[in-house]
């Protein structure tokens, strides 16, 4: 069986947190850093410290999000093509499996949708494939 489509869909969530990815580190993390500074100008001492130092730790946080989702983009892309026809990759389950979760607990939908829908045409296209290796071996 070819695996087109399960391909198409990895390739697709793979440019999907690709864009997810540049969005949070171009975008996003640039713009809570300047309003961050804006907020704390003026402010006292005190305040201005504690605030510059969950500022800068929050920063941190989306940094690493988007470097992660970045990584991990394109080790999906190389999931996609490394995706194989008429073969049963048990690794490449376990991933969508795991990269589905991570997609979930980050609250991206649309990722999650992508890879849910990899994920179970990959399975049927996996038991399509083992009814075809036994009736092989029946005749």
């Amino acid at each position: 069986m070819k695996r087109g489509l399960e391909r198409k869909l990895v390739m697709m969530g793979a440019t999907w947190n690709l864009f997810t990815a540049l969005v949070t580190l171009f975008g996003y993390y640039g713009w809570f850093h300047d309003e961050g500074i804006k907020a704390l100008q003026g402010a006292n001492q005190e305040l201005l410290v504690t605030g510059t130092s969950m500022m800068e730790n929050i920063s941190s946080v989306i940094l690493t999000f988007g470097l992660f989702m970045f990584v991990m983009a394109i080790m999906n892309f190389l999931v996609g093509v490394h995706l194989k026809d008429n073969q049963i990759q048990k690794k490449i389950t376990v991933w969508l499996c795991i990269w589905m979760v991570i997609q979930l607990l980050s609250m991206d939908i649309i990722g999650f949708l992508l890879y849910m829908l990899a994920f179970v045409f990959y399975l049927s296209k996996n038991k399509a494939i083992r009814l075809s290796e036994k009736q092989v071996k029946a005749v």
